[in-house]
């Protein structure tokens, strides 16, 4: 049996253990029921939910592994912030990696997913763990906002609920859902409850007020996610999140996971992208190097280390194994020691994200404020975010004089945006700002595939396809990704009606993709 049956399989583990229990209590008497407890195995009374929700946060952030296949290998390379630089990973070419496609599906619905529905179910009926309830069900959003946004129209309604051949709701469906979910998990926390996950929280560490901070930038990127696929629902939302303005506000409010030995004490416990980068598989894209080069952006020394002739050089995104294999690997750039360092964080939402996403709701007339000046903090919060992580590597990682010299100032982001690229031009606004949340959000390749798919931003670069094999023809992004295989075996019916209407290819526009 593959590794996928059983994982899919793990969802309905817990009702067969049941299934026996039942078995073995009519089949015994009462002592040999008792004599037959064992006193490790996992009993209802014993599951430790704030252990759960930890290893739901950990790994639903995306540990190396699930992070490489898909986060990596796919929206990396599809938004062009790397290149691949080896002859044997292909979808940096649009051709599809099956394998890639169902460790993620695995672990998201049999695993880390699994895990934040029980805390849910754990919690759901005690009043007194209300804030558990709603924390485990904005993270559960947060899970399942990335899993419909890879693929579309996928389980949702019936997802972790033991039925092993769940529907595909339709991302419609889903996106309703979601942004209800948020709001009523915001809405259900109370303070004067004092159970709380407290420090097994390991991104907000039980703080109330920051859990719905996130809930309610995370409502909003969603809400802005289907403006043009449902402009009056969208509307509905941003506009009740802003004037709430009950957001993330500053950098230290971001939603991130901390890594770093100083922080979990196991060798594991390290950033996942600094995994990755060791294998000495990708580059620097060219598209993001170029742009960063060609208008002065003081983020260039902090995300990009100089190749070895010490200049800043990108790698042609999609080259074929016999073009890859030409060139030589450190005449191009890689990510830095700072956005791929074992103790720099991962980011789920950061304070810039929230400025560029008040920014574009000003820009339609949705929300408060000027748009050039959301745009600029935004631009600001990035630069800074970043400035931020450098200065504490400094105090942390066990050999600070292998970090790059960083010196930017306030004035430097000052001249920045008097770059006459980036000065806010209201005629471009739009692209001013995806773009400028696509260069804040280096590394969390979901969000800016999704943002580059409902808005065409930012510009990218047809890949050479010379040997004729993408599946889009080279000219043009996937716009999602293909289902497993293994559904047309496991979950075939489901997976058939899904596909009716919406063929599995990699052409075939999510639901909110519409432009």
């Amino acid at each position: 049996m593959n590794r996928f049956r059983r994982s899919y399989l793990a969802i309905n583990k817990t009702m067969l253990q049941g299934v026996l229990v039942i078995l073995m209590v009519t089949a015994c008497t009462s002592d040999f029921d008792e004599m037959n407890v064992s006193p490790v195995a996992v009993q209802e009374d014993r599951i430790n939910e704030d252990l759960l929700f930890t290893r739901a946060l950990v790994y639903g952030m995306l540990r190396y592994t699930e992070l490489q296949r898909a986060q990596h290998l796919y929206t990396h390379h599809y938004i062009q912030y790397y290149s691949v630089a080896v002859d044997y990973f292909q979808t940096g070419r649009y051709i599809t990696r099956n394998d890639w496609l169902t460790a993620y599906w695995t672990e998201a619905y049999a695993d880390f997913g699994m895990q934040c529905q029980q805390v849910i179910n754990l919690t759901r009926d005690n009043p007194e763990k209300v804030n558990k309830t709603s924390i485990a069900r904005i993270w559960k959003v947060f899970i399942m906002h990335r899993i419909t946004d890879f693929w579309g129209d996928v389980p949702y309604s019936e997802a972790f609920s033991g039925d092993i051949t769940p529907v595909y709701d339709k991302q419609a469906d889903i996106y309703r859902d979601m942004l209800s979910e948020l709001e009523n998990a915001v809405a259900q926390i109370d303070p004067s409850k004092t159970l709380n996950f407290q420090t097994s929280d390991v991104m907000y560490r039980g703080d109330l007020d920051l859990w719905i901070r996130f809930a309610n930038s995370l409502r909003l990127r969603l809400a802005m996610r289907i403006s043009d696929a449902d402009p009056a629902l969208a509307q509905e939302h941003v506009t009740a999140i802003l004037a709430e303005n009950r957001l993330i506000e500053n950098n230290s409010q971001s939603a991130i996971m901390n890594y770093g030995r100083d922080f979990g004490g196991a060798d594991e416990n390290v950033q996942p992208m600094s995994l990755i980068k060791s294998f000495n598989e990708y580059r620097m894209s060219n598209t993001i190097i170029d742009y960063l080069q060609d208008n002065n952006d003081p983020r260039l020394p902090i995300y990009a280390s100089p190749a070895e002739g010490g200049n800043y050089v990108g790698l042609t995104n999609g080259l074929n194994p016999a073009e890859v294999n030409e060139i030589i690997r450190n005449d191009y750039s890689q990510d830095s020691e700072i956005i791929s360092n074992v103790y720099s964080p991962s980011t789920a939402l950061q304070y810039s994200e929230v400025n560029f996403l008040k920014a574009e709701a000003a820009l339609k007339g949705w929300g408060p404020g000027n748009p050039q000046d959301h745009y600029e903090e935004g631009i600001r919060a990035s630069v800074n975010y970043w400035l931020d992580v450098y200065t504490n590597l400094q105090t942390r990682v066990p050999n600070p004089d292998a970090l790059p010299v960083i010196e930017v100032t306030s004035l430097d982001i000052d001249n920045y945006l008097q770059e006459p690229a980036i000065s806010y031009d209201n005629d471009n606004a739009l692209e001013q700002i995806i773009t400028q949340k696509w260069l804040a959000n280096i590394n969390n390749g979901f969000e800016s595939w999704a943002e580059y798919r409902r808005t065409g931003f930012p510009l990218l670069n047809p890949i050479p396809n010379t040997d004729g094999l993408s599946e889009t023809g080279g000219t043009s992004v996937p716009v999602r990704v293909r289902y497993p295989i293994e559904e047309l075996s496991l979950n075939q019916l489901n997976y058939e009606a899904a596909v009716q209407n919406n063929p599995d290819l990699v052409t075939t526009r999510v639901w909110w993709d519409v432009n």
